[in-house]
C-alpha cells in the first residue's frame, strides 16, 4: 500500500504527459491536416479528393494513435506496478 502512496504522483505526472502529447497529436491531425486537404487536389479540373484523402488518412492515424497510447499507458502502469495484469 506505502509503495503505491508514494509512487503515485509519479505515476499520474507520467499519465498526464503521455495524455498532453496524445492530445496535441490528436489536435494536428484533426484540426491542421485538414485546413491543407485544398493543396492535396490535383490540377485544375481533377477530383477533389483532398479532403477524402486527408480524412481517411486521418482515420487510420487515429486507430494506430489508440493503439500507441495504450501501448505507452500499459508500459508507464509497469513501470510503477499498477498494471491490471
Amino acid at each position: 500500500m506505502s509503495s503505491q502512496s508514494t509512487s503515485a504522483p509519479g505515476h499520474w505526472d507520467r499519465t498526464k504527459s503521455l495524455l498532453f502529447k496524445t492530445l496535441a497529436i490528436w489536435v494536428f491531425l484533426a484540426f491542421i491536416i485538414h485546413w491543407f486537404g485544398d493543396a492535396l487536389n490535383g490540377a485544375a479540373g481533377s477530383f477533389p479528393g483532398g479532403y477524402f484523402t486527408a480524412g481517411m488518412g486521418v482515420q487510420i492515424s487515429f486507430a494506430i494513435l489508440v493503439f500507441w497510447f495504450v501501448t505507452k499507458q500499459s508500459q508507464i502502469d509497469d513501470e510503477f506496478g499498477v498494471s491490471e495484469d
